[in-house]
């Protein structure tokens, strides 16, 4: 029999970040993780502003700024396409985060297996952490059913089953979470009617910034990756993916190299399907992340549609949020399992606004039809050309704060574009910027 203060069930991004705040505050704490080797699936690998500030807290964001590639702009193309099947640029409009008021006003791209090494190297350096790899949760063999808490887990690991007892268990173990099952907690599930292609390859040095195309029926994303790589995402409808193998890798390669030219030579540097991986989309949401001592986070409570870049920051956000709760309970020798629905009341709320703004995004690119671009034409230039529309989105991206959405929006959308002082915009900004007071209402218990 093992005793630990936590046990984390899922050794991924949102796992580890919560493992190493446990870490750094002395907190006994044990992470279990089934896959031995990088798994085939694409996970997030943009880190959105809040995500930053939250490593920057924990003291490691040198060495993710070091090992990561700079967006401060993202850059939208709406292209028409002849009757010649050639393109033309029918609308541009920038995404700005420089203009956000943060500590770090931009968004970074780094490779997934990168940053999970990065977080496991630096929570090994705390004797209070420990790392089962490769190891399997069973179940809970013993379950106080009147307090619903779980009291023992039997785990595999090491050609053998090893009983450990927690004070609290978390699930960080992904969309398909055992935890979440264990706590009996369901949700409600959307299907998309679209289907995503994902690879990174090359790049011209010269390809140094964030890049999205759309015509009425295509629609590409390149995301560049430091030594000279580009994360790149093709929307394709269900079925076209069995269809374009068959038919060649031909048919991967001349969406992007027609939209961007100067990627002729470099994606045919991908000689196998092995190497693209389908992505199917779906939006889940749990009602309740807490069940007596325990608690789901990132995918296993919240599983979002990628268009927003936002599944792996949430979960990042999750284990910071999580783990700073845990960490109080441990320093105010307050471990009753009631406490943790104070994690759920800051990060459910936010969790929700974002799973519904990733769907909204989602939805923009939707339908394969000339008046939908024109909307979504009409959507975007006034997104870009009424800076409070423009700086609201971005903020809430950004995952920094809420700048609500109410009924003036509607008119700045309709109506004409306004002009509005930066030290106006920037006091608007910092109104709506998560306060220590919001992240961690505990602290002022």
């Amino acid at each position: 029999m093992t005793d630990f203060d936590v046990v984390i069930i899922g050794g991924g991004v949102g796992g580890l970040t919560l493992a190493l705040k446990l870490a750094q505050a002395n907190i006994h704490v044990l992470v279990i993780e089934k896959a031995n080797q990088p798994g085939k699936i694409y996970k997030g690998e943009l880190l959105q502003p809040k995500s930053l500030e939250n490593f920057s807290e924990m003291g490691v964001v040198e060495e993710i700024v070091a090992n990561s590639w700079p967006l401060s702009t993202i850059h939208t193309y709406e292209m028409k396409e002849r009757k010649d099947g050639s393109l033309r640029t029918e609308l541009y409009i920038p995404l700005h985060y420089h203009r956000l008021y943060s500590s770090f006003p931009l968004a970074r791209m780094i490779p997934h297996e990168k940053l999970k090494g990065l977080l496991l190297s630096k929570a090994k350096t705390y004797h209070s952490f420990t790392y089962w790899n490769p190891a399997t949760f069973q179940d809970f063999s013993k379950v106080n059913e009147q307090n619903n808490e779980f009291n023992e887990a039997t785990i595999y690991y090491k050609s053998g089953y090893r009983r450990i007892t927690s004070s609290f268990f978390v699930g960080a173990e992904g969309r398909v979470s055992l935890m979440r099952k264990a706590m009996k907690e369901h949700g409600v599930t959307t299907h998309y009617n679209h289907q995503f292609l994902t690879v990174t390859f090359q790049r011209p040095e010269v390809f140094k910034e964030a890049r999205m195309y759309a015509t009425h029926r295509e629609f590409i994303g390149l995301f560049p990756l430091p030594d000279n790589k580009v994360r790149s995402v093709m929307l394709i409808k269900p079925g076209d993916y069995k269809r374009m193998k068959d038919e060649g890798l031909h048919t991967f390669y001349e969406p992007f190299e027609r939209f961007v030219p100067e990627l002729t030579g470099y994606l045919e540097s991908i000689t196998s399907w092995k190497d693209i991986q389908l992505m199917i989309p779906i939006r889940h949401k749990t009602q309740q992340y807490v069940k007596g001592n325990a608690a789901i986070i990132g995918d296993a409570a919240h599983t979002v549609h990628p268009m927003a870049g936002e599944g792996m920051n949430m979960a990042i956000q999750d284990g910071a949020i999580l783990g700073e709760l845990l960490t109080w309970m441990y320093k105010e020798r307050t471990r009753q399992p009631q406490y943790l629905k104070l994690y759920e009341k800051v990060r459910k709320k936010r969790a929700d606004r974002m799973s519904h703004l990733s769907h909204l995004s989602a939805m923009a690119y939707t339908w394969p039809a000339r008046w939908y671009q024109q909307g979504r034409m009409f959507a975007l230039k006034r997104l870009e050309r009424h800076p409070v529309l423009h700086d609201k989105h971005m903020l809430n991206i950004s995952g920094i704060g809420w700048w609500p959405y109410n009924g003036l929006d509607i008119l700045r959308f309709f109506g004409l574009a306004k002009a509005y002082s930066l030290k106006r915009l920037k006091k608007k900004q910092r109104e709506n910027i998560y306060s220590s007071h919001d992240d961690y209402p505990w602290k002022a218990k």
